[in-house]
């Protein structure tokens, strides 16, 4: 004979359930009262089946438990099966099906309840679990369409409804945590600046913080790389309010948080909380990761070990421009061992083979450059017209006067068609280059003025991946010229090219 107990949240140890697995106080006293009516019955319980803190009426559940009852129902390792009560057995109509149909192949099999005087031996018995799964399917269906028209409700407001405290928050779910909210206000800043998600992650492991304990990830000793990113993009930082269906939940993939966010009246909701961040600096977070992924999934993303070596896809051989790759010297294998790493044209992928550096020395000297070029912006010994995008414009109306002179010959028929539109299309791609490179002008004229201050205090403390992003704003590339054999390091073989080239 079996005995099956379940319940739906029952995380409470008992101390009597020494003899089975660790299982909760509900489920232990529903064992304790089959025992007395196994006793009554003159039967003996052989097999326990414990589906603790395990919905019934859900069929995205599997329930172990009740499935392992069924197989040994099924090939008779037990013939029978006592439960407390109907609805611990079964809330769903297929489920109260299987039931049946085994106690109907089986006419001499013992099913019997402690409690609501089901009796599967019987038609009657059957009949009522079929009709009470029914009816607690219909109750727990309506149950949830309550809770989630409240739900839904309360996020329209910007109310919170019941969930664990998030990251960043105090207990209350309200206030900002002193250190949480600190250190995600900090990455959620970073990450547009080049700081990537993994080195958030592992910033974050150093400080001690750990995964949600949960049953999915039980048993996981770090934060996981999906946890991290959900904190970066949940819209809670910026104080919006979200809703997400329970439909929406269900499978493995972690939902995209800043899909779900309400709306009312085409704005989005506030919630009653404190945000960390302005939603212009979450909507910047996002963007940034969502272009990355985009990359990724397109092949255009730089290989992440890139971003060990801060001019990785910059520095180019000054001999046949062709990308200079890095990589680390091989222990005793050189005398330059002690530099650690190298930049080389390599012959393997296409290179000429003309050009070897060591790396530290290279990187030194072009944030040297750098740095210099970004406080000549702020005004210590730079000039306005290093930054003034006005000089296309006399270019550019010499481009209209000549696209208004090809149309103009085209209309007195003193050129073709063809010839003209051939002329048109090159004079308007030197007008879209010169806009575009008016367009950059001002982005980066923008970007160093209102991130500079910042840059030159936060340098040194900046990943590699954030100083690569920085010096892609500004260099174009970074040209390393053959040098002789053995001669030492020569920061005049060492060219920055310019983004505004015309410098």
């Amino acid at each position: 004979m079996g005995a099956y107990a379940r319940t739906s949240e029952d995380k409470a140890l008992s101390a009597d359930a020494a003899d089975w697995r660790e299982i909760g106080e509900q489920v232990a006293e529903q064992f304790k009262d089959m025992d007395e009516l196994a006793s009554e019955l003159g039967v003996t319980i052989t097999r326990r089946y414990n589906d603790n803190d395990t919905p019934a009426s859900d069929p995205h559940v599997v329930r172990k438990g009740f499935e392992s009852m069924l197989a040994d129902l099924e090939n008779g390792t037990v013939r029978g099966i006592l439960f407390y009560h109907s609805d611990r057995l079964v809330r769903q109509e297929y489920d109260a099906a299987r039931m049946n149909r085994l106690f109907q192949l089986n006419p001499k099999y013992v099913g019997r309840a402690v409690a609501g005087g089901t009796d599967l031996s019987t038609q009657e018995g059957r009949s009522m679990l079929a009709l009470q799964a029914t009816m607690g399917g219909m109750e727990v269906y309506n149950t949830k369409r309550r809770v989630a028209r409240k739900n839904k409700g309360l996020a329209g407001h910007g109310h919170m409804h019941g969930a664990p405290r998030p990251f960043g928050w105090a207990e209350d779910r309200k206030t900002l945590h002193e250190t949480e909210a600190e250190d995600l206000r900090t990455a959620i800043l970073a990450i547009p600046g080049g700081l990537t998600v993994g080195e958030v992650r592992k910033q974050w492991i150093d400080l001690g913080y750990e995964p949600t304990r949960n049953r999915k990830n039980a048993g996981t000793q770090s934060i996981q790389h999906s946890a991290v990113e959900s904190r970066l993009v949940s819209p809670r930082v910026c104080g919006y309010r979200t809703y997400l269906p329970q439909a929406e939940r269900r499978g493995t993939k972690r939902p995209w948080m800043p899909d779900f966010i309400v709306y009312k009246d085409g704005k989005p909701v506030m919630g009653d909380w404190e945000a960390i961040v302005s939603p212009e600096e979450w909507q910047a977070c996002v963007t940034t990761i969502e272009e990355r992924k985009q990359a990724r999934k397109e092949g255009r993303a730089v290989h992440t070990t890139s971003a060990k070596y801060l001019l990785s896809g910059i520095a180019r051989c000054g001999k046949c421009s062709f990308p200079l790759m890095s990589n680390q010297y091989s222990k005793g294998t050189t005398s330059y061992e002690r530099y650690g790493y190298r930049y080389a044209c390599l012959t393997t992928l296409g290179g000429c083979g003309g050009v070897t550096r060591v790396g530290p020395p290279v990187d030194e000297l072009v944030e040297e450059a750098f740095l210099l070029e970004v406080r000549r912006s702020l005004g210590t010994g730079g000039k306005d017209e290093d930054f003034d995008d006005t000089k296309y414009n006399v270019r550019l109306a010499e481009l209209d006067q000549e696209i208004s002179e090809v149309n103009e010959r085209r209309r007195a028929k003193r050129i073709s068609m063809g010839a003209a539109l051939d002329m048109i299309e090159e004079l308007e791609g030197e007008r879209d280059e010169l806009n575009r490179q008016r367009r950059q002008l001002v982005a980066v004229k923008v970007h160093r003025q209102n991130a500079s201050p910042t840059l030159l205090e936060e340098w040194d403390g900046y990943a590699v991946a954030q100083k690569k992003t920085r010096l892609r704003e500004s260099v174009r590339a970074v040209m390393v010229h053959p040098a002789g054999r053995g001669r030492k390091f020569d920061p005049s073989l060492i060219e920055v090219v310019w983004i505004d080239a015309g410098r």
